[in-house]
């Protein structure tokens, strides 16, 4: 009986056990199974944080890399490179390259990627401290705008900077209210300020349909062409236009939201040399313009056709010439991948006041202090609901708020404007445009739990009139 009573016990005590290490075994596994793309990860998001945003890299271990408890890395300074590795295998660098930002030396070959550097696209941030706002960051001098609820204005923003959670982190960094083009509202978290830049993340893709507007303006492109790269004899893609890329109803073969690694979401960003060559290689899953899936793929395809139509000298200028330097968002930078193709998706970095006036632009219909900067009906071409998206909650590389959102809103007594489309990035990046109300929203955080925009567009509308003199 002795013994039986001692197996029963021991049975539960390796039961208990298990139970209790199951989680860390499992997180392990995960570890193990995907050390070659965090590795990745970690290289190239300390190489873009270090030397592109100008933070320390015991701040990016500390947050953005939080979440990899076996993360290992060197910072090369004279290089401007960083090497990062898992469980001691799977060493990945990432390089520096001055105008065109940090990417993953997918060979090993650190010098190839340097010999990318373009130095001429850096545009000069020293002059912006005596231009007003918004072409500079030196004040209007004109007067703050009238009617807005101040006390309810700075309720909203303390709102959105609460106490962050200990896990799935919550930390907003930026937040800019600009009214009537006037910044009314502007706060940093400790360690971030007017000058940093702040990784967009697939915000980026509502730049790409700037530079597709610009291009269609040019007239290099027209959204009803297709991909050149897929007009093999018997390409089932060959059907596919820019216009569905742009509305993410192409049918290509792809989860956005597959979270196993090695995902091909993450293949295309951290592990192949170039993203667009990768995504050109996805089949079909269904037919062209018949579904609707968010898909990265697409944009770094967009990114591909813009370089074939322009060629590299033009194409690595357009950007810099032709938007950031036009509107002011002169720390702009627009990182390249090892291929030296545009990593349209996700790959962008800049101030929440260059955030902003990106915002602004769109506000005033691509029109930029009366200047026309992207062609008429551009903005609305990229804020129309795209018909194979059932919740009517994205347009052309913009979100926009769902059928169902809006209903609830009105239900609840706080009618949404009908014409609120945003840029949204991972992690609760958001450029919110409200062209009716006056108001550009720029949030910019480290927060896994963001969500929709919604809560902050309500709390931050109270402060304003619904009709703006």
């Amino acid at each position: 009986m002795i013994c039986c009573k001692r197996r029963i016990w021991g049975c539960f005590t390796l039961l208990v056990v298990v139970l209790l290490l199951a989680p860390a075994v499992l997180a392990g596994g995960y570890l193990w199974a995907g050390r070659e793309v965090f590795a990745a990860y970690a290289a190239k998001a300390l190489a873009s944080g270090v030397f592109v945003a100008g933070r320390t890299p015991e701040s990016i271990a500390a947050q953005e890399l939080a979440v990899l408890p076996c993360l290992k890395y060197e910072v090369d300074r004279e290089n401007r490179s960083v090497t990062a590795w898992i469980f001691g295998s799977s060493r990945r660098t990432a390089v520096y390259r001055e105008g065109l930002g940090a990417a993953l030396a997918q060979d090993g070959d650190v010098e190839a990627l340097q010999r990318q550097a373009r130095p001429e696209l850096v545009l000069d941030r020293e002059s912006a401290a005596q231009q007003p706002w918004p072409m500079g960051d030196a004040p209007s001098g004109k007067p703050r705008p009238p009617g807005v609820d101040e006390a309810a204005l700075a309720e909203a923003v303390d709102g959105l900077f609460g106490p962050p959670s200990r896990f799935l982190k919550r930390h907003t960094r930026a937040v800019i209210v600009v009214y009537d083009d006037e910044i009314v509202a502007e706060r940093y978290a400790a360690g971030f300020e007017a000058n940093q830049r702040f990784l967009g993340w697939s915000m980026t893709k509502s730049f790409l349909h700037a530079l597709y507007g610009i291009a269609v303006r040019q007239g290099r492109l027209r959204v009803a062409d297709t991909v050149p790269f897929w007009q093999g004899p018997g390409d089932p893609r060959a059907a596919v236009t820019l216009d569905m890329l742009l509305r993410m109803s192409s049918g290509l073969d792809y989860n956005e939201f597959d979270f196993l690694p090695p995902t091909a979401l993450t293949t295309m960003i951290f592990l192949k040399p170039g993203a667009g060559d990768f995504a050109a290689t996805l089949p079909l899953g269904h037919p062209p313009d018949t579904t609707w899936a968010y898909a990265s793929p697409g944009t770094n395809i967009l990114s591909k056709v813009l370089r074939h139509h322009y060629g590299d000298d033009a194409y690595y200028a357009l950007p810099y010439q032709e938007l950031f330097g036009k509107i002011g968002m002169r720390s702009a930078v627009l990182e390249a991948d090892a291929s030296g193709t545009f990593v349209g998706s996700s790959l962008m970095y800049a101030t929440a006041r260059d955030y902003a006036r990106f915002g602004l632009l769109y506000q005033h219909d691509g029109v930029w202090q009366g200047e026309r900067i992207l062609p008429e009906g551009w903005v609305e071409y990229g804020r129309t609901p795209t018909p194979t998206a059932a919740g009517g909650h994205y347009g052309a590389h913009w979100w926009l708020i769902s059928r169902g959102e809006r209903k609830k809103a009105a239900d609840a007594g706080h009618p949404l404007p009908e014409d609120i489309f945003f840029a949204s990035g991972f992690e609760g990046q958001f450029i919110v445009v409200i062209p009716s109300r006056k108001l550009v929203i720029v949030r910019l955080s480290l927060d896994l739990k963001a969500g929709s925009p919604l809560n902050m567009i309500h709390a931050i509308l109270a402060a304003f009139p619904e009709t703006p003199a």
